[in-house]
């Protein structure tokens, strides 16, 4: 970024784009190792809180209901996750991470959560404090942002 822009952008957007881009090289270094593409690392960080409807894969992901269906394909078939007709409604399937799955994408994870503690111990209680409150206040701009895109 040539000099001038840098400095019309700020230090919080600067960081901001760090950070960025090195969730990118670590995602990369994650799907990487899992064996699995990089759309599919998001589908299973999705799947972490809960079992979701192809749909709801879909919209979470920005993807179209032909690339859902290659997605799982290739999860299902790597043994990331599983298929479970809804017990409501046998037309729909809700998919689920395997727990090996979990396991081996939590441990993949437990690293970087490893890293961040050891780097955030340089910061005292109050400053963490602010960080964190300021890493959900750029949560909520990116979702701004991207809600106003989507108008």
């Amino acid at each position: 970024m040539p000099p001038a822009r840098r400095a019309t952008v700020g230090p919080v957007h600067q960081a901001t784009r760090a950070v960025y881009a090195a969730m990118h090289r670590f995602d990369g270094a994650v799907a990487d190792k899992l064996g699995i593409h990089r759309s599919d690392l998001r589908c299973l960080n999705e799947l972490e809180g809960d079992a979701l409807t192809p749909g709801m894969i879909g919209a979470r992901l920005g993807l179209t209901s032909g690339s859902v269906t290659a997605l799982v394909d290739r999860l299902v078939r790597a043994g990331f996750v599983e298929r479970h007709a809804d017990t409501a409604d046998r037309r729909r399937s809700t998919i689920a991470l395997t727990a090996g799955a979990y396991r081996g994408v939590n441990r993949e994870y437990a690293r970087l959560g490893g890293a961040i503690a050891a780097r955030m111990k340089a910061f005292t209680p109050s400053e963490r404090a602010i960080l964190s409150r300021g890493l959900g206040q750029l949560a909520a701009a990116f979702d701004d942002a991207s809600a106003a895109s989507e108008a």
